[in-house]
């Protein structure tokens, strides 16, 4: 399972839609990322340089870039961006393989 997690901005036409009819859309979210064979775990409205942010579990990234790509293709997002992210277990398990390679790799010498 990967989990990911997608920062988005809304179209101007998707805010004006939510305005003039107020609207849970972790339903709609729920919905396309089960049809992807994922799992919304959290979505949130948030300020700054992005509208939301949605945390959802897939079996693979195949599966999550299905689900994005499908929804990006609707229109109704000015902005996605989203990142694979690692628990600290898999983190510890990268850090215990790249000390076993680190020696494979030469730097740039100037």
């Amino acid at each position: 399972m990967s989990t990911h997690m997608t920062q988005f901005s809304y179209s101007t036409a998707s805010m004006q839609g939510m305005v003039n009819n107020p609207q849970n859309r972790r339903e709609a979210a729920a919905k396309i990322f089960a049809a992807a064979g994922g799992r919304l775990d959290e979505m949130y409205f948030c300020f700054g340089e992005y509208d939301g942010v949605v945390l959802a579990t897939f079996p693979s990234n195949v599966n999550a870039a299905a689900a994005l790509l499908a929804v990006g293709s609707t229109g109704a997002f000015s902005d996605i961006k989203t990142t694979t992210l690692i628990n600290m277990e898999e983190g510890v398990r990268a850090m215990e393989q790249a000390k076993g390679v680190v020696d494979a790799y030469t730097p740039p010498a100037g």
